[in-house]
C-alpha cells in the first residue's frame, strides 16, 4: 500500500540566518493514519528498504502512536526528491545502520557540532537525516504531525545547525483529511 498523499503545499516562509526556511505540508488521509502501524509499518518497510529496517519496524511497535509523520514525510522527500532519510534516533549508537550512513554522509568535525548543538540545547536533532543515495549530500527535515508544533529550542537548533553546519532544515507538516 502506498502512502496517500494527496496534495503538497510547500513555502518559504521567514528566514533562520538569513536563509529561507523551506516549510511543507503534506496531506494524508485517515483512512491511511489508522492503519498504523499495523500493518503499515511492515508494508513500507518492505516497499522502502531503503528507507526503514526491522529496527525502525521494531520502535513503531514500541511506540505505535509515534512516527507515523516522520515515516511518511520520508516516503514524501523519497518520491519529491529522490533522497533517502533516516528516521529519528540515527545519532544513537544503539543503531549500527544508522550509525554508518551518519559516518559516510558527515565530518568527524560534522559531527562533532551537530553533537555539541545538541548537548547545548539539550534537544534531539530534527527528525529526519535527509540524504543524497549517492551520500554526496545532506540535509535535515523536522516533521511535525497534527497538533504537533516547533518549539523554540527546536527553532534555535534548527538555526544553529543552518550556521553552523550550512545545511538546509526544512520544516514538513503533516496533516489529516
Amino acid at each position: 500500500m502506498e502512502p496517500a498523499c494527496v496534495l503538497t503545499a510547500t513555502r518559504g516562509s521567514g528566514t533562520e540566518s538569513g536563509r529561507s526556511v523551506r516549510e511543507t505540508t503534506i496531506f494524508c488521509s485517515r483512512q491511511i493514519r489508522k492503519l498504523w502501524p499495523s500493518p503499515l509499518a511492515k508494508q513500507w518497510a518492505r516497499l522502502y528498504p531503503q528507507l526503514f529496517d526491522n529496527d525502525d519496524v521494531r520502535i513503531t511497535s514500541k511506540q505505535p502512536r509515534n512516527h507515523f509523520a516522520e515515516w511518511f514525510a520520508a516516503i514524501h522527500l523519497f518520491h519529491r526528491d529522490g533522497t533517502l532519510a533516516l528516521i529519528e534516533k540515527y545519532v544513537f549508537k544503539t543503531h549500527p545502520r544508522k550509525q554508518d550512513v551518519l559516518k559516510r554522509l558527515l565530518t568527524p568535525s560534522q559531527a562533532a557540532t551537530l553533537d555539541e548543538i545538541r548537548r547545548t540545547l539539550h534537544v534531539q536533532p530534527p527528525d529526519l537525516l535527509v540524504y543524497a543515495p549517492d551520500h554526496s549530500a545532506f540535509r535535515f527535515a523536522e516533521v511535525k504531525g497534527p497538533g504537533d508544533h516547533i518549539r523554540d529550542v527546536q527553532r534555535q537548533s534548527h538555526q544553529a545547525i543552518q550556521q553552523r553546519l550550512g545545511v538546509a532544515v526544512e520544516v514538513i507538516t503533516v496533516r489529516l483529511l
